[in-house]
């Protein structure tokens, strides 16, 4: 068995591992919220799959977690070096995905006004429901407003003016346009991952540097005996 200050780090990384567990679950809870209809909707496939990526990573932390705990219980140190391996490399994608995601951030607003502009133009029926919900939560209407509808020759939609009016045209219609509520929403939800993603990921660090201490460790006491 290792002894000293590495059974400190043989439990220390016990524990961390069940951190491990939590912060994989924090991760495929957050990329489920964040991959709502309403959100996604008006992305472009690159940024509709970082909640994916999100998810996928969650999974793999929690599988990882369980690697590090039978590794550091049954001191195997091929085990425990796999799972330090295997931990930097889920942190080397979290680096690679936040690099690709601060590549686009100048595309992002032109390319999601432009998809609820197109979503307005082509008239769907799919997308019908999904404005209808946004317009009477948000209290909002089209992208800029109601104008958007009469350029695109069509109708105001009921869900741009309050339940109470029987009808509804432009001149009863909400006035702000839902485009700032959605580009605010969408900022939000991102803080959130990017926040959680560099907390787990300075966690994710420690682990890895406790794993090899830990692999060299019980390599040492065993090449001992």
């Amino acid at each position: 068995m290792v002894s000293g200050s590495m059974s400190c780090v043989k439990y220390l990384m016990f524990i961390m591992n069940f951190v491990f567990v939590v912060c994989g679950i924090v991760l495929i809870v957050i990329g489920a919220v964040v991959q709502t209809q309403d959100v996604t909707r008006f992305l472009d496939t690159k940024y509709v799959t970082a909640p994916t990526i999100l998810i996928v990573i969650g999974c793999a932390i929690f599988v990882l977690a369980f690697l590090g705990c039978c590794g550091a219980v049954r001191e195997n140190s091929c085990m425990v070096q796999m799972f330090g391996i295997l931990l930097f490399i889920v942190f080397v994608v979290e680096i690679a995905g936040a690099a690709t995601a601060y590549m686009y951030r100048g595309q992002f607003e032109g390319l999601l006004k432009d998809n609820m502009n197109n979503s307005i133009a082509q008239n769907k029926s799919d997308a019908h429901v999904l404005w209808d919900e946004m317009q009477t939560k948000w209290e909002c209407c089209g992208v800029e407003g109601a104008k958007d509808y009469i350029e695109n020759g069509l109708n105001v939609p009921k869900s741009c003016c309050d339940a109470k009016e029987d009808s509804c045209s432009a001149a009863k219609a909400y006035p702000k346009g839902c485009y700032k509520q959605m580009l605010d929403k969408i900022k939000n939800k991102i803080a959130i991952v990017g926040g959680v993603s560099i907390g787990i990921g300075i966690v994710e660090l420690i682990g890895v540097m406790f794993a090899w201490c830990l692999s060299s460790a019980i390599k040492k006491e065993y090449e001992g005996v």
